[in-house]
Formats: C-alpha cells, structure tokens, sequence
C-alpha cells in the first residue's frame, strides 16, 4: 500500500500499481515499473553500454583517490561518483579512453593555473609539471593545493598525486617507476583549497616519456 505524507503534494512512499515512491537525499522520488524486461542490442546502444563501461572502470579506479575528495563536496542532487561519470563519460569510445582533450580530472569555479611544461624521463622516474604561479589573481592563493593526475595511455594506468605541492610551489616532480621510455602520458593540472571548499577545472596536457 503506498502512503502520502503532507497531503496529496507530500512525499509517496511504497507501491501503487505500477508506480513506486520513494525519498533519495530527501527528495520525494516516483518511479514506474517496466511493463516487460527488454535487452535492446541497437548499435547505438551497445556502443553507450561499452562507453558507460569504459568510464565506471576509471571511476573505480579513481575513487578513492580523486572522486570522493574533489567530486563528492560539489555534486547537486547526485553522488560525486555519478557527476564524474556523466561529465566524462563522452571521452570514450567503446571501453576505450580515447578523448583525452575533454577529460575533466576536477571541476570547479576556482582559477586554475597555466601549464608551462610537462617533462618525464624514465631514468629519472618522474613526470615534473611546471606552471605559472598566479598567486593573488581573483580568487588564487599562494596556499592552494595542487592535483596532478596522469594517465599512462599506452600502458593503461592512472596516477593521483594531490595535496602534496602549492600553488607557488612550481615545479613539482610527481614520482612514477613504471613508465618506460616513449610512453604517452595524459597529465591534468588543478588546484583545490586545503579544506577543499573550492576546487578547479584541471587543465590538460599530453607528455611523451623521454629516456
């Protein structure tokens, strides 16, 4: 049986017929039951079926890490989790990342900085990250934090250093033993004030690794 809170604009909970009512985060939700199960199998379909795959299994990777810190704080009326895959999910093609130019590693009203350089050697180890320290320009502190991750595209992995430099602090060496020479490395750039109560749009740039 379902039942109306507030009179009949409240909130509905429970089952009536085909039509289910529920609350999520505090908001009064209905859904309709499907008549009948399908597996639709159009080509459109599918290839949104492999790209939602593609994009959850970064997600995965990345949650921990990235999406709970800097996603979780500025989602509206959904998970961090889910506003990471809806702003991402078109850089896909199949279960492939692919449109690494349109990949947001955050998100946010806070003034990023301009990448001057991206260099990495796999002697050295490192991917060191350069950028124009724009401290006192709109809303930029010295003290905000910088986030760096990198996806290593031919050998399919991802990196989050975060937390661990400022924005004064150029340049900054974010260690990584595993990449070989000639390997293509996707590096994202943004900031995030140290209560993360604003955070930036990462900004993109592509890296061969040297020897």
């Amino acid at each position: 049986m379902g039942v109306i809170r507030q009179g009949i604009l409240g909130g509905f909970s429970g089952k009536v017929a085909n039509i289910v009512g529920s609350s999520w985060k505090g908001i009064a939700v209905l859904k309709s039951l499907p008549l009948s199960v399908a597996n639709p199998q159009t080509a459109g379909q599918v290839a949104q079926r492999e790209k939602m795959t593609g994009i959850v299994e970064a997600a995965r990777i990345l949650l921990a890490a990235l999406i709970q810190p800097y996603w979780n704080p500025f989602a509206q009326r959904m998970s961090g989790y889910n506003a990471f895959v809806k702003e991402n999910i078109d850089t896909f093609v199949g279960t492939t990342f692919t449109t690494y130019a349109d990949f947001y590693s955050t998100r946010g009203a806070l003034l990023g900085v301009v990448v001057t350089g991206v260099v990495s050697t796999a002697a050295g180890n490192t991917i060191t990250v350069s950028w124009t320290d724009n401290s006192g320009t709109a809303d930029a502190l010295a003290t905000d934090e910088m986030i760096f991750v990198v996806y290593n595209a031919t050998q399919d992995y991802w990196i989050v250093d975060a937390g661990n430099d400022v924005r004064n602090g150029s340049p900054y060496a974010i260690p990584d033993a595993v990449m070989v020479a000639a390997d293509a490395l996707k590096v994202y750039t943004s900031c995030s004030r140290p209560n993360i109560s604003k955070v930036s749009d990462s900004v993109y740039t592509a890296n061969v690794v040297g020897a």
